[in-house]
């Protein structure tokens, strides 16, 4: 995708025309790249809309060989081809830069390469996978994506093609082995293999094979979950040819974390029925079933999994389960010497998955030195150690185990993509940085709907450099014109971007009906009304593009988009719903029938994508996603709970009135007055539910503030509202409502130019009803100003919150736009940086007296990767400095940290801080934060001096008051005025 180009469709004179030309392998190179090479002959006509070109296998022989073209292209590895070691012994194509080199690869226009032939595209590999991916990477060039088959992806039309005259290079991928693990494949992908393929036989995997390839992969964990009341998938036994096959491609062949030597759990569990899976009381079954894997896969390329874990990935039943472990590596290494001549013959790796990891750093497990260390992530993204030290030195290397779903505690992930590409790309890069690149596994579920992550995790896992940390909007462009052309490239890289950023926030698994605040911030309005128009821009792409190209374009931009607003639109109407009912408000009987119509909607919007061409995708989106109750795993089936109706039909007795009120911040509501006389007859009603008092208002925030007025009975209400100020606005101030229809919602804002400074009282808004009701809502206002010398964030409504990067800081931090919860990013330390940490530097102006206070830090969820360097941060508050550590101790080593649950989920650890007021009156502080690890992704600074609400996402960004001349915040002031709140004043 980011490679070179040295293909053009525009003629000019002299370009050698690639449309028509002879295909030419030598019939010694691997079968592999005879697979690639006839696959690019189809890859042409699917572009051209012409017949393929023709695949000639070749012999080559000393005095040359008897084929007589004008042009071809030629495609081989020096290792085998004799065509192409005849080419470079001849200088006709410089092969010493590849030469030797993993998996790379060489194209150029070579005049006269042999006798009867005047010019040839020729593409040489280093090796068999760098021939074939020199093949594909033209078939990319010339318009053929990866994901043509997988999702669609229509293949540009070309009638002509050109090879440019320039000479490309693609070097060793910065990670020797990629690829992915198909798990927890039922029931979806299960239920689409069985229907199209019977079951995961060699058609089937032949897809995964291209695919991977493609995506310049060379490594696969095949499917192998249980398929209830079917046995589960086993690659090795559902078809004598997938092992085979998969050799014949290219693909090397490993098993998963807790399927040692080349064995599935499947298979021991079909043949061992009585059997248990037990070292300690079934050692000998064991080590035969281990010995068959070592033979069965002998000659083909394989990576070996070893150790064991308990039945079914469970931890295993000992008291010393690391003893069990060692004598089990000991008995497998023996085996693979007995095949094949060496312990170290052939590739293996020992994944420190959970409690596996707990015994490795325990120091009891010991690991022999060629073996690779597959450290993982905590399932959820979030890698949990790599490399250090003498480990770093290791024969075997390291690499990592990283989900982009999982099943399993503190809730599952596998309905759609729910990854947050800024967080991967850090812990990517981190991992890359401290030598864990020998292996990259990705757990990517049912392979769909998950194209854009692993299209992004392979890209990096090719070239780690490929994707800046400022610059994915050209990763997302750079696809979707490989995709669906240029067109709308832009527009479709734009929506797949904003996706990305708000599924940032949270997993779509993890999110209630009360996850997002109702009350404060309008945090919950806010959020629906970023999904609501990021799917007003889909549809619009949707409505745009060909009918060829739309079920691509479903699967890829509309679908996920339109099923996460579904899903976030019925968990805030239904928290809505809830809250309304509470309140006793007619218009919660309308939301719980908007909540059953979108619970449709979403099945509806399932069976649509399972109808796309003709069924192709029948079953693939089929994973329940509502309902999980208690419980982290997937449910059977979609259920909602916790509808809420009021009765409709009855009125609200003579006390409480007809007409309720409710305002911003207050779950409760005051009952409204009747009549004069009620009001008298209960004097202290008004103390009884507190709850019609506003949050302050300043100039510095918030904009504005709002209350409801809505129906609580079943007669119509006619009301008004009137302020005691010109300056004091209200959106609406009379209406009427009819029990069931929308309430009325009112935005109180000022005109802060004509309030004075030394104003400071609270000002009532009388709201009454035509039918008697009548109410009086209570604002603070507050005219205060800071001084003009001031720059920085300034105090409202009782905190200040400021984005992590809108700060002053040195050349040893960097940016991350893309990372956490925050649209501005977070600000981390740059690994590449020579010089020593400096502090970050935080403005703030108080208009509070504080006896103390809290300071907040938002982190994006990491965890400490390097046990001898953990991750530590200084925070200072004027002259009061405190040390302290992101992540607590685990009570055991290897062990998850306490809070880790939680923090999983909300994305971030809020660390609280208390420092102590030292101004006896209101006015400037400085707060600083130092930053000594790179894995510290700072994402917000928050002040509470009382007044932060509970709310999600936590409070918005404060007004940055800015002074020419004085230095607020380095970053970009472009990007912060967008983001902030402007002057009022």
């Amino acid at each position: 995708m980011f490679e070179e180009k040295f293909v053009s469709f525009s003629p000019t004179p002299g370009l050698l025309d690639l449309v028509g030309l002879p295909i030419l392998v030598d019939q010694s190179d691997f079968p592999g790249i005879h697979i690639a090479a006839q696959t690019l002959a189809e890859d042409f006509a699917r572009v051209t809309k012409g017949p393929p070109p023709q695949l000639q296998v070749i012999t080559f022989e000393r005095d040359g060989i008897n084929v007589e073209e004008p042009a071809c292209i030629i495609v081989g590895s020096i290792e085998k081809s004799p065509l192409l070691q005849h080419l470079g012994k001849h200088g006709k194509v410089g092969m010493s830069n590849i030469r030797g080199k993993w998996e790379s690869y060489t194209t150029t226009v070579v005049n006269d390469p042999f006798e009867g032939c005047r010019k040839a595209l020729v593409i040489a590999g280093s090796d068999k996978r760098g021939a074939i991916f020199g093949a594909y990477s033209l078939s990319e060039q010339i318009g053929v994506s990866p994901w043509y088959w997988w999702a669609d992806a229509v293949p540009q039309y070309h009638s002509e093609i050109y090879a440019l005259p320039v000479t490309t290079t693609q070097g060793e991928p910065s990670v020797r082995f990629r690829g992915i693990f198909i798990n927890d494949e039922a029931p979806a992908l299960t239920c689409w293999v069985r229907e199209n393929f019977g079951k995961y036989n060699v058609e089937f995997y032949k897809k995964v094979f291209e695919l991977l390839l493609r995506l310049k992969a060379n490594f696969l964990w095949p499917a192998m979950w249980p398929g209830y009341p079917n046995p589960g998938a086993s690659f090795f036994t559902d078809d004598e040819e997938n092992q085979k096959t998969a050799e014949e491609y290219g693909i090397c062949i490993s098993t998963s974390h807790h399927e040692p030597m080349q064995r599935m759990s499947n298979e021991w569990f079909a043949e061992n029925a009585e059997g248990s899976w037990n070292w300690l009381t079934n050692k000998e079954s064991i080590t035969k079933f281990f010995d068959e894997g070592v033979q069965r896969a002998k000659g083909c390329e394989s990576y070996f999994t070893l150790g064991m874990r308990g039945e079914y990935d469970k931890k295993m039943v000992t008291d010393d389960p690391a003893a069990v472990v060692r004598e089990v590596i000991q008995t497998q290494r023996a085996l693979i010497k007995e095949v094949h001549g060496s312990e170290d013959a052939v590739p293996q790796l020992l994944a420190l998955y959970k409690e596996v990891q707990q015994q490795y750093e325990s120091g009891r497990l010991e690991v022999p030195d060629d073996v690779t260390l597959l450290f993982a992530d905590d399932n959820f993204g979030t890698i949990r150690r790599l490399p250090y030290g003498e480990e770093s030195k290791r024969k075997g290397g390291a690499g990592i185990y990283y989900h982009f779903e999982y099943v399993g505690h503190p809730r599952s992930y596998k309905w759609t993509n729910s990854n947050s590409l800024g967080k991967t790309w850090h812990q990517l890069q981190e991992a890359h940085n401290r030598g864990a690149k020998q292996i990259w596994i990705f757990n990517v579920g049912d392979i769909k709907p998950l194209e854009i992550p692993l299209t992004f995790a392979m890209a990096l896992a090719c070239n780690i450099k490929s994707i800046k940390a400022d610059d994915f909007a050209h990763f997302y462009s750079t696809m979707a014109e490989r995709e669906f052309g240029n067109g709308l490239s832009l527009e479709i890289g734009a929506a797949m971007h904003e996706y990305d950023r708000l599924v940032s926030l949270r997993k779509h698994e993890h999110i209630e009906p009360s996850t997002f605040s109702l009350l404060h911030y309008n945090e919950a309005e806010h959020i629906l009304r970023q999904w609501k128009e990021l799917l007003n821009a889909a549809e619009a792409i949707h409505q745009k593009t060909s009918d060829t190209q739309r079920p691509s374009i479903f699967q890829l931009v509309l679908h996920p988009i339109k099923s996460s607003y579904i899903f976030i639109a019925l968990q805030i109407s239904l928290g809505r719903n809830q809250l309304y009912a509470r309140q006793r408000r007619n218009y919660a009987n309308t939301l719980a029938k908007q909540v059953l119509e979108l619970f449709d909607a979403d099945l509806t919007l399932s069976e649509e994508y399972h109808a796309l061409l003709g069924g192709k995708w029948n079953h693939i989106m089929m994973q329940p996603h509502y309902g999980f109750g208690d419980t982290w795993h997937a449910p059977s089936r979609d259920m909602i709970s916790g509808l809420c109706y009021v009765q409709g039909r009855q009125n609200s007795n003579p006390i409480t009135g007809q007409m309720g009120v409710a305002v911003e911040g207050h779950e409760g509501v005051r009952p409204g007055r009747c009549n004069e006389e009620s009001d008298r007859t209960h004097p202290s009603r008004r103390d009884l539910v507190p709850g019609l008092t506003l949050g302050s208002m300043t100039r510095y925030g918030p904009e504005s503030r709002w209350f409801d007025v809505y129906t609580r009975g079943s007669p119509t209400i006619h009301w008004s509202a009137s302020v005691p100020y010109s300056w004091l606005k209200l959106s609406a101030t009379s209406g009427t409502l009819i029990p069931g229809e929308e309430n009325a919602h009112v935005e109180v804002t000022v005109e802060w130019d004509q309030v004075p400074v030394e104003f400071n009282k609270e000002v009532l808004i009388d709201i009454q009803s035509a039918e008697g009701d009548f109410e009086q809502v209570h604002l603070p206002i507050l005219g205060r100003k800071v001084p003009e010398d001031f720059s920085g964030f300034v105090e409202a409504d009782g905190y200040i919150s400021i984005p992590g990067p809108s700060c002053d800081f040195g050349s040893s931090y960097r940016i991350l736009p893309e990372v956490g919860r925050s649209p501005i990013g977070a600000i981390a330390l740059d690994p590449d940086s020579p010089h020593a940490s400096s502090f970050l530097t935080y403005n703030t102006y108080f208009f509070s007296k504080p006896r103390s206070f809290e300071v907040l830090l938002y982190f994006n969820m990491t965890l400490n990767v390097d046990p001898s360097n953990l991750m530590k941060y200084d925070i200072q508050v004027d002259d009061e400095l405190q040390s302290h550590r992101l992540v607590p101790q685990p009570k055991k080593d290897g062990e998850l940290p306490e809070g880790w649950a939680e923090a999983v989920q909300d994305c971030v650890w809020v660390k609280k801080h208390p420092f102590s007021g030292n101004k006896v009156d209101p006015g400037r502080y400085t707060i600083r934060v130092q930053l000594k690890h790179s894995n510290l992704l700072l994402e917000k600074v928050v002040v509470d001096l009382g007044g932060v609400k509970e709310s999600y996402l936590g409070p918005p960004t404060s007004f940055l008051q800015f002074v020419f001349g004085v230095s607020a915040a380095s970053m970009d002031k472009t990007l912060l005025f967008d983001l902030l709140p402007q002057p009022t004043c």
